[in-house]
């Protein structure tokens, strides 16, 4: 079955990038429940920013999504740790993802692009439609950025996602 993939990472300890899996058939219903925890004059969720009460919640409604996360470690944030992980993001999705949403950062655009195309080349993905997006745009990259966020301060907010995440090598 096709899915759809967001990518968003956290730099706070090396880098760490969240892939949440997504099933098509769930996607509008997930981009509901995530625009409804919007509080008045947001204009998306940004786990940087939230109170732990919020961090809560919102971590408790991605729970209840069956999205599976694959979580790609580095232990500096360097452009070539960032081309490792996205490449392996491609590499694990090969066959199975009909998209791949991942957050645009501008200092990183043009780099992004060039290892995605290249990527998607060396794995075959030929059909694979990837786009760089800012997270205003699509609710669901919010989810990789408050599971990102989660697994790297550890403790409890890790034991939150941990059920529904995996490690993967880049």
């Amino acid at each position: 079955m096709p899915v759809h993939v967001f990518v968003d990472e956290t730099k706070s300890k090396g880098l760490l990038m969240a892939a949440a899996v997504c099933r098509p058939g769930d996607v509008a219903v997930h981009r509901k429940a995530l625009r409804s925890l919007l509080l008045p004059g947001q204009e998306r969720l940004h786990f940087n920013h939230e109170t732990n009460a919020r961090r809560r919640q919102i971590l408790a409604t991605i729970a209840e999504f069956r999205i599976f996360a694959d979580l790609y470690s580095a232990d500096r944030d360097t452009l070539t740790a960032r081309r490792a992980c996205l490449e392996a993001i491609v590499r694990d999705q090969a066959g199975t993802a009909e998209r791949l949403v991942v957050e645009r950062e501008e200092s990183t655009f043009e780099h992004d692009r060039r290892t995605l195309h290249a990527a998607c080349n060396r794995y075959k993905c030929f059909d694979l439609r990837w786009e760089l997006m800012v997270p205003k745009l699509d609710p669901l990259l919010w989810v990789p950025d408050a599971i990102a966020w989660a697994w790297a301060r550890g403790g409890h907010w890790r034991r939150t996602v941990a059920p529904f995440c995996q490690l993967r090598d880049p």
